[in-house]
């Protein structure tokens, strides 16, 4: 997975100047959502599903295990629960990346990473991230 250059930026605007780049928490204002093809990772260049009855997964605050502490080299947020996209009505995509995102439509992404494996999804199949199976890592 990586963090897109937007989110690293506001990061550091954040913690060092506190300016107008800065953003507050996201909390409850995070999505997930489902990309076929990824030509930049790091600028959130993605073209994202279109599939039939496709959106973008709201994950709540208290949707996500944060797992580290200060002492520990590596962080890592993980989906709590399954997140469960809709049933495709009839338009078949072949999924290829997770992206992870600060709005449920536009919005500034966040993180994108890629599947193990694509996943083509046909009408009538349901995209499903199984609990503890989408992980955030910083490192």
């Amino acid at each position: 997975n990586a963090s897109t250059n937007y989110l690293e930026r506001r990061i550091l605007h954040y913690i060092f100047k506190n300016n107008s780049l800065s953003f507050s928490s996201p909390g409850d204002s995070i999505y997930v959502g489902l990309a076929t093809a990824v030509s930049a990772a790091e600028t959130g260049s993605l073209t994202e599903a279109t599939f039939t009855n496709y959106a973008r997964q709201q994950v709540a605050a208290s949707g996500w295990t944060t797992i580290g502490a200060d002492s520990t080299d590596t962080q890592t947020a993980t989906n709590a629960a399954n997140i469960e996209f809709p049933a495709s009505g009839g338009t078949n995509n072949t999924i290829t990346h997770v992206f992870v995102v600060d709005a449920s439509s536009s919005g500034n992404i966040l993180f994108v990473g890629e599947l193990d494996a694509s996943k083509v999804i046909a009408s009538g199949d349901i995209f499903r991230i199984n609990a503890g199976n989408l992980t955030i890592e910083l490192k």
